[in-house]
This record gives C-alpha cells, sequence and structure tokens, in this order.
C-alpha cells in the first residue's frame, strides 16, 4: 500500500488552481465556460519585456546562474524596492525564485519548526496555511469581519500572540478580498508588532493594482520592524508575467540565504531568460501599468454593480486593490435546484459551473465559507456574459 509523507498526505490541492483546471477541462470538451477564477491577468506581456527576453535567448543566455539570482537581477530589486516602497536592501539580502509562492514556502520552512505558530489573518490566500503547515508549523487564522472590511483590528492582534507566536503573514492588497490597509491602519498594526518578538511577512504581490493610490509600506512606516520582516513580491500581477515565474524575497542577510541554501537543493536557479526579462520589467518604463490599472478599475466599478443586483449576494465593501471581489452568498445557503443544494460557498461555486458554466472559487479554503472569489481580470464582455449567466443561475434556486 502506497504511504506518502504524513505532511504531504494532509496537503489538499490549490482551491484556486483546481477550479481553474477544471474549468479548462470542461473548455477541452467544448463547453462555453467563463472563467472568474484564476488570478491571472488578461494582458499579454508587455512588448519591451518580450524584447528583452528574446535578445537574451540570441545571446545565448541559457546556462544556469547564481542559485538567487544573477547580480544583475538582484541590482533591479534592489532599485524597485528603493523606488516603490522607500526600502534599502544590499543583494546579499535578496533572493529570486520561480515565482513569489517559492519564495514565500523557501523562506516559511527556513524560519519556523515543530511548535510554533503563525498568525495568518483570514479571509486568506489558499496557499499560506499549507506553506506553514508543510514547514512543521501550526497555522492560527485570526478573523477579520466583514464589517471591518476584513482588516485586521490591532486588539484582536494583540490578543492572538501567544509564547508560541513566532510569524505572521500580511497581504495588501488582499487575495481574496481586495482590501487594502491604509497607512493609519498599517501603523496601529505596526504599534502591536514592534513589541512582539515574532518575524513579520508581507506579500506584496498585489501592490501596484490599488484604486485610491499607493501605502506607504509597512516596514518603511515603522523600520523597527525590518530587521525582523520579509517582503515577498511577484512580478506575475504587475507585468502580466504569470508564466514567466519570476519573484522574489528580501529580508536580513541570514534568512535569506537559509532560504537560498534550500533552493539550492529543491530546484536550482530561476528561469536564467525570465531573469534578463525581469530586469527590464522593473527597471524600464512604467507606463502599461496605469494602463492595467485603469481597465482593472473600470472592471472593478461593473462587477461591484452587477453583484449587488444579484438577490442572496451580499457586497457592503467595494474592494480598493487586486482584482477580486469576495461577496457573502449567506442568502443563498439552504437554496437547491434540480437536487443541488447550496450549503456554502464551495457548493455554490460548483452549481454556478454546472448551471452556468461560470468558474468562481468558493470560500471555504480562504477561511470563509459563506463567500464565493470571483475574479475580475477578463474583459468587460465576458464579465457581462458571465453575470448574466449567474443572475439566471441564482433566479432558478429555491428554498
Amino acid at each position: 500500500m502506497l504511504k506518502l509523507n504524513r505532511r504531504i498526505a494532509a496537503i489538499k490541492t490549490s482551491a484556486t488552481m483546481a477550479a481553474d483546471a477544471r474549468a479548462t477541462e470542461m473548455k477541452l470538451a467544448g463547453i462555453d465556460v467563463v472563467s472568474l477564477a484564476a488570478g491571472e491577468p488578461d494582458f499579454d506581456t508587455p512588448e519591451r519585456i518580450k524584447e528583452a527576453a528574446r535578445k537574451a535567448l540570441n545571446a545565448g543566455q541559457t546556462k544556469y546562474t547564481p542559485v538567487a539570482g544573477t547580480l544583475a537581477l538582484k541590482n533591479a530589486i534592489k532599485q524597485k524596492l528603493k523606488r516603490d516602497n522607500q526600502l534599502d536592501y544590499e543583494p546579499g539580502e535578496i533572493i529570486a525564485s520561480a515565482g513569489a509562492k517559492q519564495a514565500e514556502a523557501n523562506v516559511i520552512a527556513a524560519l519556523f519548526d515543530e511548535g510554533d505558530e503563525v498568525i495568518i489573518p483570514t479571509p486568506a490566500w489558499v496557499s499560506f496555511a499549507a506553506m506553514v503547515s508543510l514547514a512543521g508549523a501550526e497555522p492560527k487564522f485570526l478573523p477579520c469581519s466583514e464589517e471591518s472590511g476584513f482588516i485586521l483590528e490591532p486588539d484582536a492582534l494583540r490578543r492572538a500572540i501567544t509564547p508560541r507566536t513566532r510569524g505572521i503573514m500580511l497581504n495588501s492588497p488582499s487575495n481574496p478580498t481586495g482590501a487594502v490597509y491604509g497607512e493609519e491602519q498599517l501603523s496601529a498594526i505596526a504599534k502591536v508588532l514592534v513589541d512582539a518578538d515574532l518575524w513579520v511577512m508581507s506579500d506584496d504581490v498585489y501592490e501596484h493594482i490599488v484604486y485610491d493610490g499607493l501605502t506607504a509600506h509597512l516596514f518603511h512606516i515603522e523600520p523597527r520592524l525590518k530587521p525582523r520582516g520579509i517582503v515577498f513580491n511577484s512580478l506575475s500581477k504587475t507585468y502580466a508575467m504569470t508564466g514567466w515565474r519570476i519573484g522574489f524575497a528580501a529580508g536580513p542577510k541570514e534568512v535569506i540565504a537559509a532560504a537560498g541554501r534550500l533552493q539550492s537543493q529543491n530546484s536550482g536557479n530561476p528561469n536564467s531568460i525570465t531573469q534578463v526579462a525581469a530586469i527590464e520589467a522593473l527597471t524600464g518604463p512604467q507606463d502599461e501599468l496605469k494602463t492595467m490599472l485603469d481597465a482593472f478599475r473600470k472592471r472593478n466599478a461593473l462587477v461591484v454593480e452587477r453583484i449587488r443586483r444579484i438577490p442572496g449576494f451580499r457586497l457592503p465593501n467595494v474592494p480598493q486593490g487586486a482584482f477580486y471581489v469576495f461577496p457573502n452568498v449567506s442568502g443563498l445557503l439552504g437554496t437547491s435546484h434540480n437536487g443541488t443544494k447550496v450549503t456554502d460557498g464551495d457548493s455554490l461555486a460548483a452549481y454556478l459551473l454546472d448551471e452556468a458554466h461560470v468558474s468562481t472559487v468558493g470560500g471555504n479554503d480562504f477561511g470563509a465559507p459563506e463567500h464565493v472569489r470571483i475574479s475580475y481580470a477578463t474583459s468587460i464582455e465576458n464579465l457581462n456574459e458571465a453575470f448574466d449567466r449567474i443572475e439566471r443561475a441564482v433566479a432558478k434556486l429555491a428554498k
């Protein structure tokens, strides 16, 4: 009988990737599915970035690089952190990986051990908890209320910290809620964290997809957190480079070195061609960021308006960042159609896929089973078609 490692055996497939995979299977079977599940911009990678990759290929830059990334890429990341976040890091404090997900997994594995707790404010991206569990540590979920706009409240944080707490993962703008922490809110959280002996991890993957202007970084607001802080980021969302697989972490040299040792054993360097493309992305003209943000802003307005028209859906807070909405669907729990009963966000997402051929992601694995996550990283035309279908499918549900 097959026996797997107990930690691997306990890990579920990523809910977001599973939802997208099922939608893809249906499309391959000839079913017209509108996907609102994937966290992937529908824009093409900017031409200047693709051209940098072509030049690298033609120049034969196809060999191994240093495990943690080339010095040229680290300097580009250093420049970006200073320009966008007013944070100073040296190349030895930076590691490039095959996406921010790998950087996060490696750093978490390097920092935490059996018996450690890592606070994860929820709703939260589905992979945070899995990464902590794989490290042998314990995810400690800290619910953030819908009434607060899914923002972590300082008093709740203070109460959650115990002698076993060794870390916290913060994510703004948030996947899945689109919540964005303002400077005042970050300052209040910093006052709690500065007195706590724990690692503060900041997932900044959606930092440029904000609708009311960039917020100062937590480690700039409170510099005393930086010596025990880790910055995670990616080029996937900002530059529409999801398939290129490039992200990075920045933090204390000893932590980054430990993550580098792990990376040297589990994968080696990130893709050599992607590293060259990433340098161009980070250091070249940033005009395309505004173009994409303008499109996301229009989609945000449309999706909020469409969701608020659907009986049983509730969206009290307008998302201020990322490209997700996270409506409360508790008004539909207990309804059914043709033998299919809606009991939680996951079952509603399954119903919408089967009945309306629209893929979404149930909120269960995000820590919010009365919600569904809807991505608006697709065209206005697709969004209108999807919501027309959702409205018709929801109208069929009855108590």
